[in-house]
């Protein structure tokens, strides 16, 4: 059975992770099915607008990851940091891996490692106008072939690709209840590997509003569309914090239909916050996506 499934997931990976874009990275986007574009600047903002990466205060660093669909040979990774430096401003510092293996045997290894930065053009007491822009240095090594023995012990290194590529996000705000977030993924229009092997890596631009009618409360909806493809997908998101440190998530997106929910808890020990979140994402065939994240300011 897992081994019919492979090719399955393949069709979807292609498509959905960090050599050609996943737009669930982090428990708390996957919990709201990705309508993560002008939601308040967070650890994750590096890879949903990086213009949010302003709004953030003081240092955090975070840890995640999850099995994609629930299966255990289908790991994912990410690592992401945030600093106020007071020569660069304020950065962010990201890493995301993806693996496929089967049997102990690495079929694909994928790894984006990205940098980015957030800076405000205009900020007053009503009104706030950023930019942002994050750079990925982006890796995909194959496994062996099957060889002759068909498990790969005796196959051909399927070698290793690497390309650059550009992000870019803006994000507006008016008297802290209305946002608009814009996030532009490969602006650069990068390709990875090279002649005939090179083929270009997925570009997709988000369009957000977030909207927050009273304290604590905050809606949603986001339209997503693949560059170069027809289909257009709208997503949903509910935040709602009813406790101190404690904030409920959900989320849904159409075409394909998917749901999501989760939970943020911020406990306080001392002068540090740790931060930790969990995020679950339904699949119209697959089964569920689980997001575990940990974090902690410093």
């Amino acid at each position: 059975m897992k081994l019919s499934l492979i090719p399955l997931i393949f069709s979807f990976s292609l498509f959905s992770q960090t050599v050609s874009d996943f737009a669930y990275t982090g428990a708390r986007a996957g919990a709201l099915a990705g309508a993560a574009t002008s939601i308040k600047g967070n650890e994750m903002s590096i890879y949903h607008n990086p213009a949010a990466i302003a709004e953030t205060e003081g240092n955090f660093i975070s840890a995640g990851g999850g099995h994609l669909y629930g299966f255990t040979w289908l790991p994912t990774y990410q690592l992401s940091l945030l600093m106020q430096n007071p020569l660069f401003g304020k950065i962010a510092i990201g890493i995301q891996k993806l693996e496929a293996k089967y049997n102990g045997t690495s079929l694909s290894n994928e790894t984006a490692i990205s940098l980015a930065s957030g800076i405000d053009l205009q900020h007053d007491r009503n009104s706030r106008l950023s930019v942002g822009g994050t750079v990925n240095y982006l890796t995909w090594e194959l496994g062996k072939s099957a060889g002759v023995s068909g498990d790969g012990s005796d196959g051909i290194d399927g070698g290793e690709l690497q390309a650059v590529s550009l992000d870019l996000g803006a994000l507006a705000s008016l008297r802290g209840k209305y946002r608009f977030g814009v996030f532009l993924k490969n602006a650069s229009n990068s390709q990875i590997g090279k002649n005939l092997s090179a083929h270009s890596l997925p570009r997709r631009m988000n369009a957000g509003i977030s909207y927050t009618p009273i304290p604590h409360l905050t809606t949603t909806i986001v339209s997503e569309q693949f560059l170069g493809r027809d289909d257009l997908q709208i997503k949903g998101g509910v935040s709602y914090q009813f406790k101190k440190g404690i904030e409920l998530n959900i989320g849904a997106q159409s075409n394909p239909n998917r749901i999501g929910a989760g939970v943020s808890i911020d406990q306080e020990m001392g002068r540090q916050t740790i931060r930790m979140i969990y995020g679950l994402l339904s699949h119209p065939v697959l089964p569920l996506t689980h997001q575990y994240q940990i974090g902690i300011t410093f």
